[in-house]
């Protein structure tokens, strides 16, 4: 017998999908509910839609274990939890958007259903919802749960890392009982202090990034080898370990996530926008090291995704490069082995398609298939080191 009877909302896409795979294995009988045919096409047949270490053979053994697949919401009405992993910001459109679901999720809900609200919220997104009369009409108990993994890296993480639980007291062990049985640890609040550990951790994360570009910056306008300073900097000197290094600060969460924490708490952005500052500095100190460095107007750029080994282009600062790279003049070969050919529409090309076109070889994203290629009597930009 299935321990819990789970639909999972948005259930196909990087948040979703992996969690729905992690409860299918650990005993429960899961729904994914996602209208991204694509997505749910490639996951029926056990073949991963986006890049995710040990991926494949999960997804796999949940499908031996009943993992089912639809893109009928009003299959949820027969489900015990449900598990919405669609997120919301402080954008007024996101909001609408989410408002709109979760009215719709509320009003397919059997009486006494409890659902976990997996992605980013804001105090404004949370508020409204509460005014839902059929909460209470239905006694509907909802938690926010708010997913804290690195994509890439869903599996390890699913198990190793707390969970947070924002609840009513009175609602504490219900969802303590359905994480624990799962295997998670939990760590209990109240849900405004949920939403602000979700916020602040990746707002955080954001400024944190930044402030080493920030430094490597102030660096480069002062001719000083930021590299070098770090190298020395930290060596045999515990205090500095956990520092970032340099590098584009892009992706799906941290800028919307910082984003929505400033608007839902400082209200004046003057933190985002000197944090916008900064690595939009950043990016074009990488552009004059371009025009500095190399001879010519031609850039083998390598590497395209938001992060290393990676298939997301969401908010991907090296996108945004090669734009400006050819604003400037330049013309780009793009080499990114992590994409195919329909996630752009422009060519990409295998770096021994182009390795002969030019010397000038330029690193946005370092995936680790780079660390095997012989960049000798290559003249090389790497960005970062991350």
């Amino acid at each position: 017998m299935k321990m819990f009877d789970i639909a999972v909302v948005g259930g196909a896409g990087h948040i979703g999908l992996p969690l729905s795979v992690f409860l299918q294995n650990k005993g429960n009988n899961v729904l994914v509910i996602d209208p991204n045919t694509e997505y749910v096409s490639l996951a029926e047949k056990g073949s991963p839609p986006f890049v995710e270490k040990s991926f494949k053979p999960n997804l796999k053994k949940s499908l031996l274990n009943g993992l089912k697949f639809t893109n009928n919401i009003e299959k949820i009405k027969s489900k015990d939890y449900i598990i919405v992993t669609i997120g919301s910001s402080s954008d007024k459109k996101d909001i609408k958007l989410f408002d709109n679901l979760m009215n719709e999720v509320i009003n397919l809900s059997k009486n006494n259903t409890k659902i976990i609200l997996r992605s980013t919220l804001s105090l404004e997104t949370f508020k409204s919802l509460k005014k839902n009369k059929q909460i209470k009409s239905k006694n509907l108990k909802i938690a926010y749960c708010p997913e804290r993994i690195a994509e890439g890296l869903a599996f390890e993480e699913l198990e190793k890392i707390p969970q947070i639980i924002g609840a009513d007291d009175k609602d504490f062990y219900i969802f303590s009982k359905f994480f624990e049985m799962n295997g998670f640890e939990t760590l209990e609040t109240d849900i405004d202090t949920a939403i602000f550990i979700k916020l602040f951790s990746n707002a955080y994360r954001y400024a944190s990034f930044t402030l080493i570009n920030e430094f490597d910056n102030i660096a480069t306008s002062n001719n000083v080898d930021f590299d070098l300073v770090l190298r020395l900097a930290t060596h045999k000197y515990d205090r500095l370990n956990s520092i970032p290094l340099p590098g584009f600060v892009g992706g799906p969460c941290l800028i919307k996530d910082t984003k929505t924490f400033v608007e839902s708490y400082e209200k004046d952005n003057i933190l985002l926008k000197n944090l916008s500052k900064t690595n939009k500095e950043y990016l074009e100190n990488t552009i004059r090291q371009c025009e500095k460095q190399f001879s010519g107007k031609e850039i083998i750029q390598l590497g395209l995704t938001f992060k290393p080994n990676s298939d997301d282009l969401r908010s991907s600062i090296s996108l945004e490069l090669r734009k400006e790279l050819i604003n400037n003049g330049y013309d780009v070969y793009s080499v990114d082995p992590f994409l195919d050919q329909s996630q752009v529409n422009f060519k990409l090309f295998s770096y021994e398609e182009v390795k002969n076109k030019t010397k000038n070889i330029l690193i946005s994203t370092n995936h680790k298939n780079f660390e095997k290629i012989d960049f000798s009597n290559k003249n090389l930009i790497t960005v970062g080191k991350n």
